[in-house]
């Protein structure tokens, strides 16, 4: 019986929206209609219409490339960061505070700045890039069909590389001091220390990092909705932004939920995964 309160609102706040999501991908309706006016037959042609359309495919192979490389940079980001602050030096305490600090500021605000920073006529990057003499002419990231998926993916992997590095942080300082000295009086270089003691030990704390900031990257949608709205083009429509689209601005309410459905099983099956994997690596 103590239990029954718990089980009430895991039903009444995960359960209950997802059954009814998987109720709403059966109908043809428009978004203002979803809750009053359900008309026709239930039917999956909703499902068929995505898995036959060709923006679907490609919304899932920007998916999988965002989610891969912006974890895998803010990875990188995070283990140097985390390196570089573990180390003792008189600013360490105001570093750690410096480099956390886009994980602070809100997604929409460093959204802002990064689109700002990419901007082709007074983005600071352009502006770098030219006094170097890098290139002739300003680029226009945000819109080049090439360069538009790479702007969201450092974005997101800035704002997600604290995350990286408070974790990797924590892990190096409970690996304990025995194993370095020990290292240092067989002669092992500081490099060789950090492929054989630091990152060994650091292992099951990155796969668990990594799962999380790729489940994080995969349900993104402010930070492309912001910069580039999904284009050029569709360059950087990605599954979450696709669900967005149809279901806020094409108003087809019935379809977004039969996308929403979709990416529910992709990220339930991700988790699986990645559970099953996790588990193996810890027992």
């Amino acid at each position: 019986m103590l239990l029954l309160p718990v089980a009430v609102m895991l039903v009444a706040l995960i359960a209950w929206p997802i059954v009814l999501t998987v109720e709403l991908s059966l109908y043809d309706v428009r978004l203002f209609d979803a809750v009053r006016n359900r008309t026709g037959a239930m039917s999956l042609d909703a499902f068929a219409k995505i898995l036959s359309s060709p923006n679907f495919y490609s919304s899932l192979w920007h998916t999988a490339f965002y989610v891969v490389v912006s974890t895998a940079l803010a990875f990188v980001w995070g283990l140097a960061t985390a390196v570089l602050v573990n180390a003792r030096f008189p600013a360490r305490k105001a570093a750690r505070l410096l480099i956390v600090t886009p994980w602070i500021i809100p997604s929409a605000i460093a959204s802002l700045i990064w689109m700002f920073l990419f901007d082709g006529h007074v983005g600071l990057i352009n502006y770098f890039l030219m006094k170097l003499g890098l290139v002739d002419a300003p680029i226009t990231f945000l819109v080049n069909y090439n360069w538009a998926i790479w702007t969201v993916i450092i974005a997101s992997a800035w704002k997600s590389y604290p995350f990286f590095t408070i974790m990797l942080l924590s892990g190096m300082q409970s690996i304990s001091r025995t194993y370095y000295e020990a290292a240092v009086l067989d002669g092992a270089s500081r490099w060789r220390r950090f492929l054989d003691i630091t990152l060994p030990g650091l292992r099951n704390i990155i796969a668990v990092t990594a799962f999380l900031s790729a489940l994080s990257a995969f349900r993104e949608v402010e930070t492309i909705l912001i910069m580039t709205g999904g284009g050029p083009a569709r360059a950087t429509e990605t599954l979450s932004l696709m669900i967005y689209n149809e279901t806020f601005e094409a108003y087809r309410a019935g379809q977004g939920a039969a996308l929403g459905v979709i990416a529910f099983l992709l990220s339930f099956l991700l988790m699986t995964f990645g559970f099953r994997r996790m588990m193996k690596d810890f027992f």
